[in-house]
């Protein structure tokens, strides 16, 4: 058995004795041999923390505790799992996410942005529900990139303000910041808030803590916020509904309907049916309805005639990617 395993099974056999030794305590609280028994116990599992920690270390691994605070409430299997569970999503979006560029629909991470951000096991907290997990990390940068990845995670995790989550999405994208708002939505059924720390040995790199209320009051704001962006197009102006300011446009993969202002104007005229270079401003949703059907607002700034270049977006289908 290697020293890690070891120092693992040996922190778990602690655990299990400390929780013996708070029930012993619990029935005789006025015998000072079991509160002695106790901090002895205590005081061996800290310190086979401390070994467990620095045997990682020298083997390249960094470590990720998530301390569930339950502020009263009683812990679910299925409330622990999922919000963890999101959370390492979480993490493995942000990081293809800076790998690949940020993407504005859902899409699968590559196997290697899993690989790579898989947080393993490696023992549960003593007198409180949360795991310390463990990942391999690059040692000859002293930022890497799992560094900035877990770095812009908390970020996400403790960000309250629409504008401080709005430049995030511009930098993780679009899927990551529903899946914050889904462990937002985790915790608040079960009643949670959280307490993570990413260390190497006995250095905090980075520590957020957040409470229920604070993650309750996240999941509202995400609620109400919609990721914009400007793009440009090719496609066929089907119809124009000057009176309501509306029209309706056939793309190679979809036709879109969507409002205007100055774009086709009596000084601007229109043709149809004919093909454009549309330029527009797409304003989503973030978080889908639970139908399933997402929000898209499409706004039309301006129609040229189409370029040769070859630089435009023929149809939306590269958003989905």
């Amino acid at each position: 058995m290697s020293t890690l395993a070891q120092l693992q099974k040996d922190l778990q056999d602690a655990s299990a004795a400390v929780a013996h030794a708070e029930r012993t305590l619990a029935s005789y609280p006025n015998v000072p041999s079991v509160l002695a028994t106790l901090r002895t116990i205590q005081n061996r599992r800290a310190s086979l923390e401390e070994q467990f920690l620095a045997a990682a270390d020298d083997l390249g691994l960094d470590a990720c505790g998530y301390r569930i605070e339950m502020e009263g409430n009683t812990a679910s299997i299925a409330g622990l799992t999922a919000v963890l569970g999101t959370f390492q999503k979480i993490f493995t979006t942000v990081y293809d996410a800076l790998e690949r560029g940020a993407k504005k629909k859902a899409a699968k991470n590559t196997e290697k942005a899993i690989a790579d951000t898989t947080l393993g096991f490696a023992y549960s907290f003593p007198g409180s529900v949360g795991v310390m997990m463990t990942l391999a990390n690059d040692r000859f940068l002293f930022e890497s990139k799992l560094d900035e990845a877990m770095e812009k995670t908390f970020d996400l995790i403790r960000a309250k303000k629409p504008e401080e989550i709005e430049a995030l999405t511009e930098l993780v994208g679009v899927p990551a910041i529903r899946l914050v708002h889904q462990w937002a939505e985790e915790n608040v059924k079960a009643g949670f808030g959280a307490d993570i720390i990413w260390r190497r040995d006995d250095v905090v790199k980075k520590e957020v803590r957040v409470q229920a209320a604070e993650i309750a009051a996240k999941a509202a704001t995400i609620k109400a916020l919609s990721a914009k962006e400007t793009v440009v197009v090719v496609g066929e102006l089907l119809d124009v509904v000057t009176s309501e300011r509306t029209f309706k446009m056939q793309l190679k993969d979809r036709v879109i309907k969507g409002t205007f202002d100055k774009a086709i104007t009596a000084q601007n005229p229109v043709k149809l049916p004919k093909t454009y270079q549309a330029t527009l401003n797409i304003i989503e949703k973030i978080v889908i309805e639970e139908s399933g059907e997402e929000q898209i607002d499409y706004f039309l700034l301006r129609l040229d005639e189409p370029s040769d270049a070859g630089i435009f977006l023929t149809d939306l289908s590269e958003r989905d990617a």
